[in-house]
């Protein structure tokens, strides 16, 4: 039943379908249409009656202020991915995708109603997690505050005090060891030992070699031009060892007879691979490793023969932000490049094997 007021200052609704929490809704009247019917808009739903007369009030005197005390959280959410598209930033879908249901909890929330304890208890839920999933629901939840205080939705960022849990280093990836890189040396009549050589002295992600176009393969000067994530790693230079060049021509020969448009296609090795590098590893009686351990490997190689830290970032794609002379004022050579990986050891001395250990 609507409980009127004033002619064209709105009416109270108390909603009787179903028991609700708030089932009183107040309507204010923002105009009419073309055939002269008034059109009305919802303000809120209330606990009680006099709430929703009070926020009818509070409109007619402030409809700005009923507006910035109902916006939800996910809107300032929306406002956040929307910024991110005017700067150019490539909005990752799924990372994001992926903390939005771990925002359940406020996702509808006034944002003004939003508090630390409500924010903290959400990292708390998740505090099994790892660190890097630890920071992807706080930037979300930074960002979307951020945009609620630009809009002037509120004043606070409550984002700011939230206390992560501590971050555990990872013993998930181990480098091969000096005595297994030599026994994946002895096998190189295998295919799959001479990818896993391929990635150990390139220190590519797993996925990175299969997204290299064989057009931007250059066997002549010894480099390719690949990689992904993030900006300092896409578009790279990475330097290719003399060790591992016999490796590199036969693949790329092998491609280009196929006419694949690819350095490494799938059909040669397959894209997965966890159980086949498992199963390597048993045959030759190596520790167990997986896909990623190989770029664990050329990073602990390469800090053991005191490579240059630029050149090594760089060949990895690690950004150097936070060092304005290196980013911006270091030049390197592909030659330097080159001859940085050309240090990297294919046989192991006594003290290069206790380094690594």
């Amino acid at each position: 039943m609507a409980m009127k007021r004033a002619n064209g200052t709105g009416s109270v609704y108390k909603m009787k379908h179903k028991k609700l929490r708030k089932p009183y809704r107040a309507m204010v009247y923002i105009g009419q249409d073309s055939n002269g019917k008034n059109i009305r808009k919802t303000i809120g739903t209330f606990a009680t009656q006099k709430e929703a007369y009070d926020a009818i009030a509070n409109y007619v005197y402030d409809p700005m202020k009923v507006h910035r005390d109902t916006v939800p959280f996910y809107q300032c959410w929306d406002w956040m991915l929307l910024e991110k598209q005017r700067q150019g930033i490539d909005i990752k879908k799924g990372k994001f995708e992926a903390v939005k249901p771990k925002l359940s909890s406020i996702w509808s929330m006034p944002i003004k109603d939003i508090r630390l304890i409500h924010l903290q208890n959400i990292i708390d839920q998740y505090k099994h997690l790892g660190r890097s999933s630890h920071d992807a629901i706080y930037k979300a939840i930074n960002g979307a505050f951020k945009e609620a205080i630009k809009n002037d939705i509120i004043t606070k960022n409550y984002a700011l005090d939230i206390t992560l849990p501590p971050a555990i280093k990872s013993n998930i990836h181990k480098p091969f060891t000096p005595e297994e890189i030599t026994i994946l040396w002895q096998h190189t009549d295998d295919i799959l030992v001479r990818v896993v050589l391929i990635y150990i002295y390139t220190g590519m992600r797993p996925i990175e070699l299969y997204q290299v176009k064989l057009e931007n393969v250059n066997l002549k000067e010894q480099y390719l031009i690949g990689g992904s994530k993030t900006a300092a790693g896409k578009d790279r230079i990475i330097p290719l060892a003399d060790c591992i060049m016999p490796f590199i021509k036969e693949i790329y020969s092998k491609a280009h007879f196929s006419r694949s448009e690819t350095l490494l296609p799938p059909k040669l090795i397959p894209t997965r691979l966890s159980r086949p590098i498992e199963r390597l590893c048993n045959s030759l009686g190596l520790s167990d490793h997986k896909p990623h351990d190989t770029r664990h490997t050329f990073i602990t190689l390469a800090r053991n023969v005191d490579m240059d830290i630029y050149i090594l970032k760089s060949i990895v794609g690690h950004s150097h932000s936070g060092d304005v002379t290196s980013d911006v004022y270091t030049h390197k050579t592909r030659k330097q490049f080159l001859d940085a990986v050309n240090t990297l050891p294919v046989t192991f001395t006594e003290e290069m094997m206790s380094m690594v250990k």
